[in-house]
């Protein structure tokens, strides 16, 4: 079996060298580990990913292609590092046999905040794909961890696997300067970063608010949280002018609005919270992923409603809404004026000083002109 180490990059793979394996392994995009190298990463990846003498691989890949495969019948596995986050660190293998090629994801750990989150999101994933029949979110296979010894020194890496979203790329808020303006820029990996179109923009921001509603629960207020385009949760696949998203992790599913007041544990309300919420964070991203706290453009409020009710509606099209109608909430939210709309969004502000605080500022700059047009989309708005 040959096994290569590769760097995933837009203008195609990048094999690792001999220097780059015995470079220090970065535990963030700034900050290098204490001892471990990138060899060391890519090893452990390996023998993950073959522990128990590959029975745990083999059944996982014989289960996708409907048949049994051993491990003899894998006479490649290509292992791409792919992206360094701040708690996870995530690569491909790609196994190849029989004529076919099969693509997975594995996410790493080495901090104990990492592992943490990590063992979170694992269980996170299982419970959404046992609870929702939803097709947004990668299927966990499994998890573990790997011992790496450097010499006196020894570190413990925790893992898990799940689907490889093919063709799906990150995306973020950037800058055009042809156009003198703000755009979303897709990652295309395969075939070169490039700006989305306006209509395709709207795609992606109308279809993440319609998957986060989905997944919201009316009755306990249970929501997919956190999450924030700046870490680049939700992917896009674009192929013939169609735009389709998926959400590429979960890191908790709780209530996060009942703090705030008895009244928010009124489903009715709590939804209301919800919507607003959605309808803000939506526009928060960080420019290039990376860069300064930045706030998306006017279009993304309609999109984002167009797509909390379009969530709405399959969920009471599947009797799962359990609020009354549809077409009530719209009248009800109708009903605001700005200044009532502007208490509720004082009392979310509470929940970003608590939890997004770096955003909190870039939020109070917008927040007057946000209330002003998103009532304009909401008074026009029709399901």
């Amino acid at each position: 079996m040959i096994t290569e180490y590769l760097f995933s990059a837009p203008k195609g793979d990048i094999p690792v060298g001999p220097d780059e394996l015995i470079s220090p392994f970065r535990l963030t995009p700034s900050k290098n580990h204490s001892f471990l190298t990138l060899g060391n990463y890519f090893d452990s990846i390996k023998s993950f990913i073959l522990r128990d003498n590959g029975i745990t691989l083999s059944r996982v890949l014989g289960g996708l292609l409907g048949e049994r495969i051993s491990l003899n019948s894998i006479h490649k596995i290509l292992i791409r590092s792919e992206k360094h986050g701040v708690l996870y660190h995530v690569a491909s293998a790609e196994f190849f046999f029989k004529g076919h090629t099969i693509k997975l994801a594995v996410s790493t750990a080495v901090s104990e905040k990492g592992k943490m989150w990590l063992d979170r999101e694992y269980n996170v994933l299982n419970y959404l794909r046992g609870t929702f029949n939803l097709p947004y979110l990668p299927k966990p296979y499994f998890k573990g961890e790997i011992e790496q010894q450097v010499g006196a020194d020894k570190v413990v890496m925790a893992m898990f696997i799940t689907d490889w979203f093919e063709d799906y790329h990150e995306w973020h808020l950037s800058n055009d300067e042809d156009m003198r303006g703000q755009r979303v820029c897709i990652w295309d990996t395969k075939n070169g970063n490039r700006f989305a179109t306006r209509e395709e923009s709207s795609e992606i921001f109308k279809q993440a608010s319609k998957i986060l509603t989905l997944y919201y629960n009316t009755q306990d207020f249970s929501q997919v949280y956190p999450w924030h385009h700046a870490a680049g949760d939700f992917v896009v696949k674009s192929k013939d002018g169609v735009i389709k998203i998926k959400l590429a992790s979960a890191r908790g599913y709780k209530p996060v609005m009942v703090f705030m007041s008895e009244e928010a544990l009124n489903p009715m309300v709590s939804l209301i919270y919800f919507f607003l919420d959605l309808t803000m964070k939506m526009r928060l991203d960080k420019l290039d992923g990376v860069g300064e706290t930045v706030w998306a453009d006017d279009f993304s409020v309609n999109a984002t409603t167009t797509g909390f009710f379009d969530g709405l509606l399959i969920m009471e099209s599947e009797g799962r809404y359990n609020l009354g109608s549809v077409e009530d909430l719209l009248s009800l939210l109708k009903g605001f004026n700005g200044d009532e709309l502007r208490k509720l969004y004082d009392s979310l502000l509470d929940l970003y000083r608590d939890k997004d605080p770096g955003d909190l500022a870039v939020i109070q700059a917008n927040l007057d002109k946000h209330i002003r047009h998103l009532h304009h989309v909401v008074q026009r708005f029709r399901l």
